[in-house]
């Protein structure tokens, strides 16, 4: 995979464009050597920008609002396999999560949808569905449904839409039983991790394996732009009672502030989980994908039984 910038600047002015539009804008600039360089990438994006109309123009290669094109984060980890090649980093978001970025694995994020949109889901064996909530795979209502099953938030309210969406994922694994499948359980939906593909972020094919799936939309678009897959190592800083981390651009990652803030995040992530392993099936993955998977099990903690955020 491409490496992630090691260095962000953000510029912000009020500029006044050709049509007499005058805009705040403000351009994000990137750079591997330093921070001076990527406040002079930022400022030529913006010159660009300026001279290209503008944000919203659809001449405009350079617009700057999400999620248009990557954004700031900071650069935690890098993974790197047997030969030396990188094959993962971790960043930190928008809003303060540990984020996995990696093209050696298929990952998608499903969420939980209201059951109208998958009334076409078939579930062809009830297979998993069985192992999971026993001898009948059919979708539960929410009278039927138990609050406290598997401590999974929010599966008393959208008992059907869980349901419909595992049959989704027992649809895809039965379709393509060439490929590796860890289901995991979020918060608010699945997590598959997809091993054996080799699709790169940004392929047709890589889109249409998460269609089949009904993953998220926004989730699709972050791995175009980003050219990797993504997925949340640590909790939403919200469900753990922290503050909203303020994104690295409108200040520097070595500043107390963001010192503070990160060691807050980190004591009052010790008593939760993101994702429930559920299920795995298929062949074994190569060396190089069991790292990545190594790697998120560490961070996400799926068989710990800590409760999900």
């Amino acid at each position: 995979m491409k490496p992630i910038p090691r260095h962000w600047a953000s510029v912000r002015e009020t500029r006044t464009l050709a049509d007499g539009r005058e805009l705040d804008l403000t351009v994000h600039g990137s750079s591997d050597e330093s921070p001076q360089v990527a406040e002079h990438d930022a400022r030529d994006r913006l010159e660009r920008l300026v001279a290209s109309g503008g944000p919203g123009r659809r001449n405009d290669p350079d617009r700057e609002y999400y999620p248009d094109r990557r954004l700031p984060e900071e650069l935690l980890e890098e993974l790197h396999g047997p030969d030396g090649e990188l094959i993962a980093a971790i960043t930190r978001n928008r809003y303060g999560a540990a984020v996995l970025n990696t093209d050696a694995v298929l990952i998608t994020d499903i969420d939980l949808v209201e059951p109208s949109e998958l009334d076409r889901a078939q579930d062809p064996s009830g297979s998993f569905l069985s192992r999971l909530f026993g001898s009948a795979p059919v979708p539960l209502t929410e009278e039927e449904a138990d609050p406290d099953a598997f401590g999974l938030p929010g599966l008393h309210r959208r008992g059907k839409s869980h349901a419909r969406s595992l049959a989704l994922i027992e649809t895809f694994r039965a379709q393509h039983p060439e490929l590796g499948v860890r289901t995991y359980r979020t918060r608010n939906g699945f997590r598959l991790l997809v091993t054996g593909s080799g699709l790169a972020p940004r392929s047709d094919r890589a889109r249409e394996f998460m269609e089949q799936v009904w993953s998220d939309k926004l989730y699709m678009i972050l791995c175009r732009v980003h050219d990797t897959y993504r997925a949340r190592l640590t909790p939403k800083p919200w469900r753990i009672d922290v503050d909203r981390f303020e994104s690295l651009g409108t200040r520097r990652a070595d500043d107390q502030e963001h010192q503070d803030w990160v060691a807050r995040y980190r004591a009052a992530s010790q008593d939760v989980a993101v994702c429930r392993l559920l299920d795995v099936s298929g062949p074994a993955p190569p060396a190089v994908e069991q790292q990545i998977i190594d790697l998120h099990d560490r961070a996400t903690r799926p068989e710990s039984g800590l409760r999900l955020a």
